[in-house]
């Protein structure tokens, strides 16, 4: 999944770059019952070989043949709402679970195409599943999934005199932390207003969420705004970096060891472990004051468009693309975390990082799905306009807060 940069989400756009140059050649015109097309966003030539098998495993399976088709991911969606709202839609959509209810309304459900096809969905992670899910209906099937982490650097924090992060640690723990590095003149954590890192931080520490979990805004919340000020006291008291509007900012204060850990997805981990030179750990989002979710999950899938003349083909393509055999291919090249839970197990034996399946199990038993609302990607906007002030102090959790929720006509 790419967060909502993911945007992120994914965030992270920046891990997935390019997509593949299809559009030339896979013209949704010629869409067919043995021909569908699929849009998806892909980097680099690993990328593209790599979701061709995906694609080509369809047709392996008796069914249509699968053509891709893309933009780059920044212009991803911009692209596909077009296609779906001009008749020139693909059959098969690639959708992140932040933006599904964005797209309700030229998603098909797919509830009774999975029951029609046997499809058992309990096989399915459930966080995962319930990402894709809009008013309980559900518009695809998940092939990643993921709360939110933090990864750490063994090194430094062995150099401070700090205790190694257990899954399940705590704001105490995560205090006494950050007291060894400011002794050692280090900053621990890399600061951010990427939607999903700033909920789920502010989650963890007092259960305060600015979109319930039935989808509906509420910028009002008093615990959200409290905790914006938490996270400026962590600026203020030197455990955490000074936010700002480059979204790369805090993986690359991580790389280069000017942090001692930053919050990321399962989605980026590995391509982060190949691109630092020290021992890189993961762990849970401390809690805090809270007594339910400390952390928020994400994910992307497969959905189907309502102009597919096609759909019951479609939807055989879709479960095929997220099979167990193929979403376990994906986990032992690295790439996302499965939305399958019999897949998973594969990208544990392929990731090599001490104690990740515990923190990840951990972490999905903790999570909950950040669900999707229609101006999510103004929210994201707004914090990215107005969080900044708030983390760095320059104004409080509450006026800034204020100021959102008059731009979002709250």
């Amino acid at each position: 999944m790419k967060r909502r940069l993911l945007v992120g989400v994914t965030a992270a756009a920046a891990a997935w770059g390019l997509l593949v140059g299809c559009s030339s050649s896979s013209s949704t015109s010629n869409q067919s019952k043995d021909k569908l097309v699929w849009s998806m966003w892909i980097a680099g030539s690993s990328d593209k070989a790599a979701w061709q098998q995906v694609a080509n495993s369809v047709s392996a399976q008796g069914g249509p043949k699968v053509t891709i088709q893309g933009a780059p991911f920044n212009d991803y969606f911009t692209k596909l709402r077009t296609q779906l709202s001009t008749g020139s839609a693909p059959c098969v959509v690639s959708i992140q679970s932040l933006r599904a209810a964005n797209y309700t309304d030229v998603l098909r459900p797919i509830d009774s195409y999975a029951k029609k096809g046997g499809l058992d969905l309990s096989e399915f992670d459930t966080t995962a599943l319930n990402g894709m899910k809009v008013d309980g209906k559900l518009y695809a099937l998940p092939y990643d999934t993921g709360p939110m982490l933090l990864f750490y650097n063994k090194d430094l924090f062995k150099q401070v005199g700090a205790e190694e992060p257990k899954p399940g640690w705590t704001l105490a723990d995560f205090t006494a932390a950050a007291a060894k590095f400011k002794a050692a003149g280090k900053t621990m954590f890399a600061s951010s207003v990427s939607d999903m890192n700033l909920e789920s931080m502010i989650l963890g520490y007092n259960g305060g969420r600015v979109i319930k979990a039935d989808g509906t805004l509420d910028p009002s919340n008093p615990a959200f705004a409290k905790g914006l000020d938490w996270l400026a006291s962590l600026v203020k008291n030197g455990t955490a970096t000074q936010a700002s509007a480059d979204t790369d900012a805090p993986s690359n204060n991580f790389v280069s060891k000017k942090v001692g850990m930053y919050l990321d997805g399962p989605w980026s981990l590995l391509d982060r472990k190949g691109k630092v030179n020290f021992p890189i750990g993961v762990t849970t989002i401390p809690t805090g004051h809270t007594s339910g979710p400390s952390t928020f999950s994400a994910g992307s899938g497969f959905g189907i468009s309502k102009q597919c003349a096609y759909p019951d083909q479609a939807f055989k393509a879709i479960k095929t693309m997220t099979s167990q055999k193929v979403l376990t291919t994906l986990a032992r090249q690295g790439r996302a975390f499965p939305g399958r839970t019999a897949a998973q197990q594969a990208w544990y034996e392929n990731a090599h990082i001490d104690g990740v399946e515990r923190v990840l199990k951990t972490a999905q038993k903790a999570s909950t799905p950040l669900p999707g609302n229609k101006q999510s990607d103004q929210l994201q906007q707004l914090f990215s306009q107005y969080g900044i002030q708030a983390v760095n102090g320059q104004q409080s959790g509450a006026e800034t807060m204020k100021s959102i929720a008059g731009q979002l006509g709250q």
